[in-house]
């Protein structure tokens, strides 16, 4: 049998005398680099291109029945995977940098920007990366969605396959989900890792009875009914994920520069409705009442609404200053209670604002935006 690492010191050979400079680095990670391979493992290799020419060093192949894959990570794919960013399941990605030793690099300056992202990864799983880390949940909870979308319209055409396939899916972002949330990552593929998942500290609490109905169901029904209900319980473990972040601020941190933007989303709801269009009228209504709330929502709460929320979610500050709701008349096309409710919100809003310390910065004449520009710039800056 060959020797896996006497085969790696030849794709290096090769690549080097082939692409030069435009190799910066080669790696390896998995069951070698972790000292858990036996015989039967294949060693888990790539290198780091520096063009897209180089990518083309890329080379899968089958030797003494162990499989080959000699591929290509660009530096920005690394920068990405490092920083947890969509596209890369970090629950297994994470590892790939982490985890590996390097085989071979181009300079000193290559191998001190891979320990950077090295870096960045233990940053993340630390206390001061969970902010950051909670908001990758709440971002690839969406993720899940689309693959529970999928397993009911494969139900509703008895697509079998396509509803397994779903399934999988869905399970391995929720995985993915956890591991972001609880800052960690593993280091086998999804299914050698579920002991793990399982053993999170933040997670469903029948978090295995559900994968299980999942992945290995009874019945097709009974596949979407579980991954429905674990899409609800994961969703509660991730609300309790953002409150635990949460950073309330005063009014006047947070409202700065804002009354600009309830004046303009007024006068185009006005606009509107006094052009009978209720479209737009509707949709400016709608975007003027979800910034609100979710500003309001962060001096209360300490969040802001995100797309991941609920508005009734995030609306309870908006409601308790005595903001008017404008999405029933906008959802009715009443054109005429929404011009009264959205003028009504103004007249609340200048008064509230003021009255926690937020300057409206409503100007008199040119020489009140003088003087605002010579705050903003500071004393001797501005000339003339």
């Amino acid at each position: 049998m060959a020797n896996v690492f006497k085969v790696a010191d030849m794709l290096i050979s090769h690549v080097r005398q082939v692409h030069g400079d435009d190799i910066a680095l080669v790696a390896y990670y998995g069951s070698y680099a972790l000292g858990k391979a036996t015989p039967s493992s294949d060693l888990d290799l790539y290198f780091v291109s520096e063009s897209r020419e180089a990518e083309s060093a890329f080379v899968t192949f089958v030797l003494d029945d162990l499989p080959y894959d000699f591929g290509g990570k660009p530096w920005g794919v690394l920068e990405d995977i490092a920083n947890a960013q969509a596209g890369y399941d970090w629950v297994v990605s994470a590892s790939q940098i982490a985890d590996a030793k390097i085989l071979y690099s181009r300079s000193p300056a290559d191998r001190e920007r891979f320990e950077a992202l090295r870096g960045r990864i233990a940053e993340l799983t630390r206390p001061e990366g969970r902010e950051f880390m909670v908001a990758r949940a709440l971002d690839e909870f969406q993720t899940t969605l689309s693959h529970l979308w999928q397993m009911r319209q494969a139900l509703a055409r008895n697509d079998l396959p396509g509803l397994h396939l779903a399934g999988w899916q869905f399970t391995c972002k929720v995985a993915n989900c956890l591991a972001l949330v609880n800052q960690t990552y593993f280091a086998k593929s999804w299914g050698g890792n579920i002991p793990y998942v399982l053993d999170l500290p933040q997670k469903p609490a029948d978090l295995e009875a559900l994968l299980n109905g999942i992945l290995l169901p009874r019945s097709p029904a009974e596949a979407v009914e579980h991954a429905d209900r674990l899409s609800v319980e994961l969703r509660t473990t991730l609300l309790e994920a953002q409150a635990s972040v949460a950073k309330p601020r005063t009014p006047k941190e947070v409202f700065h520069d804002f009354y600009f933007d309830v004046h303009e989303y007024k006068a185009k709801v006005l606009s509107a409705c006094r052009h009978g269009d209720a479209f737009t009228a509707g949709a400016a209504a709608f975007a003027l009442q979800k910034f609100l709330c979710e500003l309001m929502n962060k001096v209360e709460r300490g969040f802001y609404g995100e797309d991941f929320n609920l508005l009734g979610e995030y609306s309870a500050g908006y409601l308790a200053a005595g903001f008017p709701d404008l999405t029933a008349a906008a959802a009715q096309g009443d054109l005429a209670t929404l011009a009264i409710l959205v003028q009504r919100l103004n007249d609340r809003v200048r008064e509230w604002f003021p009255a926690h310390e937020v300057d409206l910065k409503i100007l008199e004449d040119e020489a009140a935006l003088r003087r605002l520009l010579d705050q903003k710039d500071g004393p001797g800056v501005r000339e003339g």
